[in-house]
């Protein structure tokens, strides 16, 4: 009787496992390079490894900086790439039930890509190039000293993007929060993020504070 309760104890374990496999399938993520901020859709993961899908080309850095919606970070190397997806290996020693739970403190956030670039706002007054901060599906940061309607519906555009309404949520200084009246689909959030961040285009200050942050952790 007790070899059987051990067998179905370790099934059970198994089984959970693999339950909480395929609730990570897919999910949003992104992989922080020197260049930029990309989206990735974690595929599987191991203790040791991580597997990665992307919706453009595997960033070409071999050691970058993994990062999930809760804001825990990776440090991470590129063991192997082909077509659109891409193995790591940790370069820390990982808890996988952690990784895969995901918790956080804080209200569930959407995943945001920290860029830089401009976008132009349109409201019923005027037209005005804003700089954008991060970039989610949801909705934008953007920075401007001009004053931006915070009623209504106004226009956001960006580079290799159309058009999108969106309503302000929030504003603090220079500072507005921008929600879409139609959420980006995960294609267009991955072609804004190549088209802003051309591979090869270092930008060595944020990645050098999330690797310390990572090996810290």
């Amino acid at each position: 009787m007790e070899q059987s309760s051990s067998k179905s104890t370790k099934a059970q374990g198994a089984n959970k496992r693999q339950s909480h496999r395929a609730s990570l399938m897919l999910r949003r993520a992104k992989l922080v390079c020197q260049s930029g901020e990309y989206l990735t859709l974690i595929r599987d993961v191991s203790e040791n490894g991580i597997g990665l899908g992307f919706l453009h080309d595997v960033p070409p850095e071999t050691r970058t900086i993994l990062q999930l919606a809760n804001g825990m970070t990776y440090p991470v190397e590129r063991m192997w790439a082909q077509s659109r997806q891409a193995g790591y290996r940790f370069g820390c020693t990982i808890t996988l039930d952690e990784f895969l739970r995901e918790e956080t403190p804080h209200p569930i956030r959407p995943l945001r890509l920290n860029i830089e670039g401009t976008a132009r706002i349109q409201d019923a007054r005027k037209v005005i190039d804003a700089k954008l901060v991060d970039l989610s599906c949801e909705g934008a940061k953007i920075a401007s000293f001009e004053d931006i309607r915070t009623r209504g519906l106004i226009s956001f555009e960006l580079p290799g993007m159309s058009p999108r309404l969106a309503q302000v949520r929030w504003s603090e200084g220079e500072f507005y929060g921008l929600q879409f009246q139609h959420p980006l689909e995960s294609e267009e959030l991955a072609h804004c993020a190549m088209q802003l961040q051309p591979f090869g285009d270092m930008k060595k200050s944020r990645f050098a504070k999330l690797l310390a942050k990572a090996r810290a952790a």
